[in-house]
């Protein structure tokens, strides 16, 4: 019963923030909406509030007109529960892939027989991993594009392991590890910490099932993004030291562990920000700039990203974790975007900068930072929880919000709805 309760005080606060945002993007006073909807003006502040459901369609609708607004879902889309994004109990948005995505990662695969070729089939699956990671970067709806195909990737990878011969699944193991890698990417960056954990452990598992310690060692770097999206700092420092200390023998000969070395020294570096150790923080960035500078200067890691530019990204966001705004601002005014291949990145490094610049009470360039973000890729500000917090905070910290913030929180309730 107070699961229930909760689920839908959730729901009326989200709905309510957003007719807030919209009566205050249409330059409407509180008391001017409630009288154009003929209502009173303490009905309203109840609904904005979330305190008071909009549970009838002719208020809605007589709502709507009166903001302006065409489609019902971007007042109501948590309860409407549109086929792009739903509403959990926890009143964020879900991406329509994490349902099946649920189920492949619940659901027990049992063993097939399959008529495909193994080898031929997996040269399949790898071509379409490289794809897809492809399509990750360099599109400008990477979660859109993402959402598309990990579902039937991993359905095809979890088949193929399952038909194959126990003496020719060293092969389909390292498959597995790396279409659950990128389960666990596409679900960390659509707000779904818990199954991103869940996708981490099994890409794990999947791994060490082929004694790669590359391979090894790039799960923990999953993993370890897994327990950062879970706020569990501690977690993801010990997953990255001790997989750090398996690489080390092997960074005179190789440079792809020089670099997952360096990816998971950043990600320490974050996790030890988080836990308010600066020191710390800034001697891991350190170990992953040396990495970087080791490694030739247009590396880019296909999975972490990592590489100089990615670095330097880094450090604006050890110090925007650790109240170094200024530090941040000035770190990022020296960051070349066109230097971050993909464009992911370059979307959730503008957030932070945002962050960064809210920090310094610069409103006014916290939504530049956002509005470019945007153009970059309207996805990560849509499903990012950091990037809604800046929006919410900029909006609801003024009785006059900035006409440019109400648009951009206007275009993201469209987005979700």
């Amino acid at each position: 019963m107070t699961k229930t309760t909760t689920r839908i005080d959730a729901v009326d606060r989200q709905i309510g923030a957003a007719v807030r945002t919209l009566r205050m993007r249409r330059g409407l006073t509180m008391r001017a909406c409630a009288e154009l909807c003929g209502n009173s003006e303490e009905w309203l502040r109840l609904i904005e509030s979330g305190r008071r459901p909009l549970d009838r369609l002719s208020t809605v609708t007589t709502l709507a007109v009166v903001l302006g607004v065409d489609d019902l879902a971007v007042l109501l889309g948590p309860k409407l529960r549109r086929l792009r994004c739903t509403l959990r109990d926890s009143a964020h948005v879900q991406h329509e892939a994490v349902p099946v995505l649920r189920r492949l990662l619940s659901t027990p695969t049992y063993p097939q027989d399959s008529t495909r070729d193994p080898y031929t089939e997996s040269e399949r699956i790898r071509r379409r991993l490289s794809l897809a990671w492809s399509a990750w970067h360099r599109s400008d709806r990477p979660y859109t594009a993402l959402g598309l195909v990990v579902p039937d990737l991993l359905r095809d990878a979890l088949a193929l392991h399952r038909a194959s011969p126990a003496t020719g699944r060293r092969l389909t193991w390292q498959l597995l590890s790396e279409t659950f890698q990128m389960a666990q990417r596409f679900l960390y960056c659509v707000g779904e910490p818990h199954l991103a954990a869940r996708a981490a452990d099994r890409a794990m598992v999947a791994a060490e099932e082929t004694d790669d310690p590359a391979l090894i060692a790039v799960s923990a770097w999953s993993s370890t993004m897994a327990a950062l999206g879970r706020a569990e700092a501690d977690e993801a420092h010990a997953i990255a030291h001790d997989a750090t200390g398996h690489l080390h023998h092997l960074l005179t000969t190789s440079p792809a562990a020089m670099s997952t070395w360096g990816a998971l020294h950043l990600f320490d570096a974050i996790a030890h920000a988080r836990l308010r150790r600066p020191a710390d923080a800034w001697r891991s960035w350190r170990i992953a700039q040396q990495a970087a500078n080791a490694l030739e200067p247009d590396h880019h890691h296909p999975l972490t990203m990592f590489g100089r530019a990615n670095v330097a990204i880094y450090a604006v966001a050890i110090n925007v974790e650790t109240g170094q705004a200024a530090n941040a601002i000035k770190g990022a005014s020296r960051i070349d975007l066109n230097t971050i291949p993909s464009i992911n990145r370059r979307a959730q490094h503008l957030i932070d900068l945002a962050h960064g610049h809210l920090r310094r009470n610069d409103t006014d360039a916290a939504i530049t930072a956002l509005l470019t973000s945007e153009q970059q890729s309207g996805e990560p500000i849509a499903f990012n929880p950091a990037a809604g917090a800046v929006i919410t905070e900029i909006v609801e910290g003024s009785k006059r919000p900035p006409r440019a913030a109400l648009d951009l929180a206007a275009r993201i309730l469209k987005t979700k709805a």
